[in-house]
Protein backbone atom coordinates (compact mmCIF):
# COMPACT_ATOMS: atom_id res chain seq x y z
CA UNK A 1 0.00 0.00 0.00
CA UNK A 2 1.60 3.53 -0.58
CA UNK A 3 2.09 6.09 1.34
CA UNK A 4 1.27 8.65 -0.82
CA UNK A 5 -2.39 10.55 -0.95
CA UNK A 6 -2.62 9.99 -4.27
CA UNK A 7 -1.44 7.71 -6.72
CA UNK A 8 1.24 7.69 -9.60
CA UNK A 9 -2.03 6.51 -12.52
CA UNK A 10 -3.79 10.23 -10.61
CA UNK A 11 -0.32 12.11 -10.61
CA UNK A 12 -0.12 11.37 -14.24
CA UNK A 13 -3.59 12.07 -15.21
CA UNK A 14 -3.33 15.58 -13.71
CA UNK A 15 -0.40 16.37 -15.76
CA UNK A 16 -1.43 15.52 -18.76
CA UNK A 17 -4.67 17.73 -18.58
CA UNK A 18 -2.42 20.62 -17.09
CA UNK A 19 -0.13 19.65 -20.50
CA UNK A 20 2.77 19.71 -18.55
CA UNK A 21 6.16 19.52 -19.83
CA UNK A 22 6.64 16.34 -17.63
CA UNK A 23 5.16 13.24 -16.07
CA UNK A 24 4.38 11.87 -13.36
CA UNK A 25 7.81 9.90 -12.94
CA UNK A 26 9.62 12.91 -13.60
CA UNK A 27 7.94 15.26 -11.28
CA UNK A 28 8.31 12.95 -8.42
CA UNK A 29 11.82 12.53 -9.06
CA UNK A 30 12.55 16.31 -8.96
CA UNK A 31 10.49 16.91 -6.03
CA UNK A 32 12.72 14.32 -4.03
CA UNK A 33 16.03 16.04 -5.60
CA UNK A 34 14.73 19.36 -4.43
CA UNK A 35 14.05 18.17 -0.91
CA UNK A 36 17.46 16.06 -0.62
CA UNK A 37 19.18 19.21 -1.99
CA UNK A 38 18.18 21.31 0.86
CA UNK A 39 15.05 21.09 2.38
CA UNK A 40 11.21 22.15 1.46
CA UNK A 41 11.47 24.24 -2.04
CA UNK A 42 8.89 26.79 -3.00
CA UNK A 43 6.70 25.76 -5.26
CA UNK A 44 7.62 29.05 -7.85
CA UNK A 45 11.08 27.28 -8.28
CA UNK A 46 10.16 23.76 -9.71
CA UNK A 47 6.48 24.47 -11.24
CA UNK A 48 7.65 26.27 -13.82
CA UNK A 49 10.03 23.22 -14.72
CA UNK A 50 7.59 20.59 -14.48
CA UNK A 51 4.91 22.90 -15.93
CA UNK A 52 6.01 25.02 -18.33
CA UNK A 53 7.17 28.53 -18.31
CA UNK A 54 3.94 29.91 -19.60
CA UNK A 55 1.35 27.18 -18.29
CA UNK A 56 1.48 28.04 -14.60
CA UNK A 57 -2.13 29.47 -14.35
CA UNK A 58 -4.42 27.71 -15.99
CA UNK A 59 -6.79 25.72 -13.42
CA UNK A 60 -5.67 22.45 -14.23
CA UNK A 61 -2.11 24.12 -13.61
CA UNK A 62 -3.45 25.22 -10.12
CA UNK A 63 -4.81 21.65 -9.48
CA UNK A 64 -1.40 20.56 -10.47
CA UNK A 65 -0.10 22.14 -8.21
CA UNK A 66 -2.15 21.47 -5.04
CA UNK A 67 -1.13 17.89 -5.99
CA UNK A 68 2.53 18.44 -6.26
CA UNK A 69 2.70 20.53 -2.89
CA UNK A 70 0.51 17.68 -0.89
CA UNK A 71 3.46 15.23 -2.90
CA UNK A 72 5.87 17.08 -1.56
CA UNK A 73 4.85 17.00 1.64
CA UNK A 74 4.17 13.58 1.71
CA UNK A 75 8.37 12.84 0.60
CA UNK A 76 9.54 15.11 3.16
CA UNK A 77 7.49 13.22 5.95
CA UNK A 78 8.96 9.66 4.63
CA UNK A 79 12.25 11.24 4.21
CA UNK A 80 12.17 11.87 8.32
CA UNK A 81 10.19 8.41 8.86
CA UNK A 82 12.34 6.33 11.19
CA UNK A 83 11.48 3.51 9.40
CA UNK A 84 12.61 4.43 6.08
CA UNK A 85 8.60 4.62 4.73
CA UNK A 86 9.93 6.33 1.54
CA UNK A 87 8.88 5.09 -1.70
CA UNK A 88 9.85 6.08 -5.32
CA UNK A 89 6.66 7.06 -6.89
CA UNK A 90 6.27 4.85 -10.53
CA UNK A 91 3.91 2.97 -12.29
CA UNK A 92 2.03 -0.05 -10.77
CA UNK A 93 3.51 -3.60 -11.15
CA UNK A 94 0.90 -4.84 -13.32
CA UNK A 95 1.84 -2.37 -15.95
CA UNK A 96 4.43 -3.69 -18.89
CA UNK A 97 8.39 -3.47 -17.66
CA UNK A 98 8.86 -1.73 -20.49
CA UNK A 99 6.77 1.25 -19.32
CA UNK A 100 8.38 0.74 -15.64
CA UNK A 101 11.60 1.29 -17.02
CA UNK A 102 11.26 3.99 -18.68
CA UNK A 103 9.37 5.72 -15.57
CA UNK A 104 12.18 4.69 -13.55
CA UNK A 105 14.73 6.87 -15.83
CA UNK A 106 12.82 9.66 -16.42
CA UNK A 107 12.53 9.29 -12.48
CA UNK A 108 16.51 9.33 -11.98
CA UNK A 109 16.33 12.37 -14.60
CA UNK A 110 14.15 14.78 -12.84
CA UNK A 111 15.78 14.09 -9.48
CA UNK A 112 18.97 14.89 -10.89
CA UNK A 113 17.61 17.96 -12.38
CA UNK A 114 16.04 18.19 -8.76
CA UNK A 115 19.57 18.54 -7.01
CA UNK A 116 20.69 20.80 -9.59
CA UNK A 117 17.16 23.32 -9.01
CA UNK A 118 18.35 22.68 -4.95
CA UNK A 119 21.99 24.09 -6.01
CA UNK A 120 23.28 20.70 -5.96
CA UNK A 121 26.25 21.55 -8.37
CA UNK A 122 29.24 19.41 -9.62
CA UNK A 123 31.79 21.75 -7.47
CA UNK A 124 29.49 21.02 -4.53
CA UNK A 125 31.49 19.39 -1.46
CA UNK A 126 30.02 15.87 -1.42
CA UNK A 127 31.06 12.53 -0.41
CA UNK A 128 32.29 10.01 -2.43
CA UNK A 129 28.89 8.07 -1.62
CA UNK A 130 26.89 10.95 -2.99
CA UNK A 131 28.97 11.22 -5.89
CA UNK A 132 28.58 7.73 -6.34
CA UNK A 133 25.27 7.68 -6.04
CA UNK A 134 24.62 10.70 -8.38
CA UNK A 135 26.58 8.57 -11.46
CA UNK A 136 24.56 5.33 -11.00
CA UNK A 137 21.41 7.80 -10.96
CA UNK A 138 22.98 9.46 -14.00
CA UNK A 139 23.39 5.90 -15.46
CA UNK A 140 19.74 4.64 -14.81
CA UNK A 141 18.49 7.81 -16.41
CA UNK A 142 19.64 6.47 -19.49
CA UNK A 143 18.08 2.92 -19.05
CA UNK A 144 16.62 1.28 -21.97
CA UNK A 145 14.55 -1.73 -22.42
CA UNK A 146 15.97 -3.72 -24.85
CA UNK A 147 14.29 -7.61 -24.64
CA UNK A 148 10.77 -8.05 -26.26
CA UNK A 149 9.48 -9.92 -23.97
CA UNK A 150 10.76 -9.97 -19.83
CA UNK A 151 11.43 -12.94 -17.83
CA UNK A 152 11.12 -13.42 -13.60
CA UNK A 153 15.18 -12.36 -14.06
CA UNK A 154 14.58 -9.08 -15.18
CA UNK A 155 11.44 -7.95 -12.65
CA UNK A 156 14.05 -8.98 -10.33
CA UNK A 157 16.56 -6.78 -11.46
CA UNK A 158 13.90 -4.22 -12.04
CA UNK A 159 13.08 -4.41 -8.50
CA UNK A 160 16.73 -4.34 -7.09
CA UNK A 161 17.02 -1.02 -8.82
CA UNK A 162 14.09 0.16 -7.52
CA UNK A 163 15.43 -0.52 -4.12
CA UNK A 164 18.31 0.84 -4.92
CA UNK A 165 17.14 4.21 -5.87
CA UNK A 166 15.09 4.50 -2.55
CA UNK A 167 18.04 3.70 -0.16
CA UNK A 168 20.10 5.69 -1.90
CA UNK A 169 17.87 8.64 -1.77
CA UNK A 170 17.21 8.23 2.06
CA UNK A 171 21.33 8.24 2.19
CA UNK A 172 21.85 11.66 -0.01
CA UNK A 173 19.38 13.02 2.43
CA UNK A 174 20.94 12.48 5.24
CA UNK A 175 24.30 13.55 4.04
CA UNK A 176 23.58 16.31 1.73
CA UNK A 177 21.73 17.70 4.91
CA UNK A 178 24.95 18.41 6.58
CA UNK A 179 26.21 20.25 3.99
CA UNK A 180 26.22 24.15 4.26
CA UNK A 181 23.85 25.80 2.28
CA UNK A 182 26.75 28.24 1.25
CA UNK A 183 28.64 25.69 -0.08
CA UNK A 184 25.98 24.10 -2.12
CA UNK A 185 25.40 27.24 -4.50
CA UNK A 186 28.87 27.87 -5.85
Amino acid sequence: MSRYSHSFDELADRLRAADADSGAAEAHGLLCGTLTAGGRGEPAVWLEHLLGADNTLSVAAQDCQDILEQLQNDILAQFNDEYFAFEVLLPAETAPLPTRTRALSEWCQGFLYGLALGGIRESTSKTEAVEEVMQDFYNISHAGFVTEAPDEGDEVAYMEIVEYLRMSVLLMYQELQAVPVSSRLQ
